[in-house]
């Protein structure tokens, strides 16, 4: 199993303690783009252009936790994703 493997499983199998660099690095390995609504902001929308839904996280540290709601919006944003590959 590769590393982008395991980062996608644990999304799914314990969203409860993820980090923002994790996740950073799952939307990106799936090919979301990422940008920082303003400059200094705290806030990131992820986009994909197969899915509709933006993934929007906050976070003042590469090492947050992210709060639960944002997980789960960014694992209903993969799994549509995943459906339509």
């Amino acid at each position: 199993m590769t590393k982008k493997e395991k980062r996608l499983q644990s999304l799914f199998s314990n969203p409860k303690g993820m980090r923002f660099s994790d996740l950073d690095a799952i939307l990106k390995d799936l090919g979301y783009e990422m940008r920082q609504s303003r400059k200094g902001s705290s806030h990131y929308v992820y986009s994909h252009p197969e899915v509709e839904k933006l993934v929007v996280l906050v976070s003042h540290g590469r090492n947050d936790i992210l709060p639960r709601y944002q997980v789960n919006d960014a694992i209903q944003s993969v799994r549509r994703l995943l459906e339509d590959l």
